[in-house]
């Protein structure tokens, strides 16, 4: 659909009117063409991507309609001067910025305004951004085109990936993993610090004070889960007298997962731990990285690029599991959340 530019606008310039104003009556004009109640819902969070809101406005509705006619030349200039302020103070925050917003709101602000959300409104969703955007590039407004091609792109993979991380909400840490959690999180004890274990574990050990208290605070197991059935699912792969030696929430950015299950018949998966505060992995080669391993249907839906933030638990054995799952992001999340 595209947006159409209101006649008294039309006859000006629009290109040269402040950015923000263009982003405004143009989103406007789209909103107005939505006819389903839970599109104009969504929208109210997709127009705060361009920093517009469909439900309040600079300038009143008397002023808007005045803007741009013959004889408003004094209330034309108040209009865009008004714009123009809003626009100013948002350049300066840093806030303007079209393709920060957008990572943003489809990872951010869907998982927290929307937390129900299921795969058919997520799609929507995807969709409806798709839309707008294309309005906004057939209303003449030259930013949003050139931005395009990197808009699209983080589109493209939204598609793919809210739709994977609603489905993980369900599933993470998946069976293996709260089985490991049920025998093991339990022993979990101080033990000394090996200087040849790597850096992430001994700071592991460090920020967590390892001890039973913060052992138990795991999410909660799969319905029906008993001792002799988490037994019974660990059985082959971690010795029942093995103990956890560590302990601490981390962020776990999912690198790969093998294509096929391994003799154990689950897949291994390979993650780093990333370090949210300094906004990267932390130091190590691939002698540093998580491997996990899943259910299949699980790690099907680990694509590479999502972190998890989760509580990661070490074995004495090698071991890693993880449990306490508090959220999934996508890969193109900006990834700055954790300064709020």
């Amino acid at each position: 659909m595209a947006a159409s530019v209101p006649p008294g606008i039309a006859t000006r310039e629009f290109s040269r009117e402040p950015l923000l104003l263009r982003l405004d009556v143009a989103t406007h004009a789209f909103y107005s063409t939505l006819e389903s109640g839970s599109d104009k819902k969504m929208m109210e969070l997709v127009a705060s991507t361009a920093n517009v809101s469909v439900l309040t406005r600079p300038a009143t509705k008397k002023e808007l309609r005045r803007y741009g006619q013959p004889g408003e030349e004094e209330n034309t200039r108040n209009v865009r001067l008004k714009y123009q302020l809003r626009e100013d103070n948002l350049v300066q925050s840093g806030a303007f910025d079209l393709q920060w917003g957008l990572r943003w709101l489809l990872s951010f602000v869907v998982l927290t305004e929307m937390p129900g959300i299921g795969a058919a409104a997520a799609a929507r969703l995807v969709e409806l951004v798709g839309q707008w955007l294309d309005a906004l590039v057939a209303a003449g407004i030259h930013e949003v085109a050139d931005e395009m091609p990197a808009l699209r792109a983080t589109l493209g993979l939204a598609r793919d990936e809210l739709c994977a991380m609603r489905a993980l909400g369900d599933a993470l840490p998946g069976r293996f993993n709260s089985a490991c959690s049920l025998l093991f999180a339990g022993s979990l004890r101080t033990a000394y610090v090996d200087a040849r274990l790597p850096r992430w574990v001994l700071r592991l050990r460090a920020d967590s004070g390892a001890g039973d208290a913060a052992a138990q605070s795991s999410s909660p197991l799969p319905h029906g889960m008993s001792v002799a059935d988490a037994q019974q699912c660990v059985e082959g792969i971690v010795p029942l007298g093995t103990p956890c030696r560590s302990s601490g929430a981390v962020d776990l950015r999912i690198k790969a997962a093998a294509g096929d299950s391994d003799e154990t018949g689950l897949v291994q998966v390979r993650a780093r731990v990333f370090d949210r505060h300094a906004m990267e992995d932390r130091e190590g080669g691939d002698d540093d990285d998580v491997v996990l391993r899943f259910e299949r249907d699980v790690a099907a839906g680990l694509r590479p690029g999502f972190v998890v933030e989760a509580t990661l638990h070490s074995l004495d054995n090698g071991v890693h599991y993880i449990d306490a799952v508090t959220m999934v992001w996508p890969s193109y999340t900006p990834l700055d959340y954790c300064f709020l």
